[in-house]
């Protein structure tokens, strides 16, 4: 392929990626505005929240809504699969097929492995034997090093992998008991789900480091 027509698919895969995050973005807002009282207490629940103030952290309340929406409840339901039965008839044709295919959208552990001749990354499951994603991200594609294990919520977005979600660094020993539980098929060490345990980390990590630089004051 010549460096014409190289920037010609690249512009395209681009081109799609925009419209793509647009329709992402679209349903997101809709699908969270169901989300009830007990949706979010339970998320908070999930992610050892302790502080009503820590949801004026954006990406803290955008776990919130992750976990809110896409983890299931007691019952193993999804307030995602309440939308989609109730609400996502509102959206329009292009955005009403992303919602169908955020559906079945996995959280899972991956490392960058290199990058896509097009456009974005290629992205190995570490937790599924031989399960390789092309993925397109314009941030990942910009500041993700290669051989870096990130966790992050993808799904199929047709002509290839796009993620949602908040994109977390988790820690090494926890990465390598998970690989361990996974290749024994053996549950993973979490209490609620991996992208619980991984985003509140995450939240707690931040609170310690705040607490730090109070006391350097």
């Amino acid at each position: 392929m010549d460096g014409t027509q190289s920037l010609a698919c690249r512009e395209d895969v681009l081109a799609q990626y925009c419209l793509i995050r647009a329709s992402i973005q679209s349903v997101l807002r809709q699908a969270v505005s169901r989300c009830r009282k007990p949706d979010f207490d339970r998320a908070a629940k999930h992610l050892d929240l302790w502080d009503q103030k820590q949801l004026e952290d954006g990406t803290v309340f955008d776990m919130l809504c992750d976990i809110a929406l896409m983890e299931p409840n007691q019952r193993g339901r999804r307030v995602y699969d309440r939308f989609l039965e109730e609400g996502a008839v509102h959206l329009d044709d292009a955005d009403q097929e992303i919602a169908r295919r955020m559906a079945s959208a996995s959280f899972s552990i991956f490392r960058v492995t290199g990058w896509h001749d097009a456009a974005g990354v290629w992205l190995d499951d570490l937790l599924v034997t031989e399960r390789r994603l092309w993925l397109v991200d314009a941030g990942l594609e910009a500041s993700a090093p290669e051989g870096v294990t990130i966790a992050m919520r993808v799904f199929d977005a047709g002509p290839f992998h796009a993620g949602f979600g908040i994109v977390v660094i988790p820690d090494a020993d926890l990465v390598e008991v998970c690989v361990a539980s996974a290749t024994r098929d053996n549950p993973l060490p979490v209490r609620h789900s991996l992208a619980a345990a991984l985003y509140g980390d995450e939240i707690a990590l931040a609170a310690l480091d705040d607490l730090d630089d109070i006391s350097d004051v």
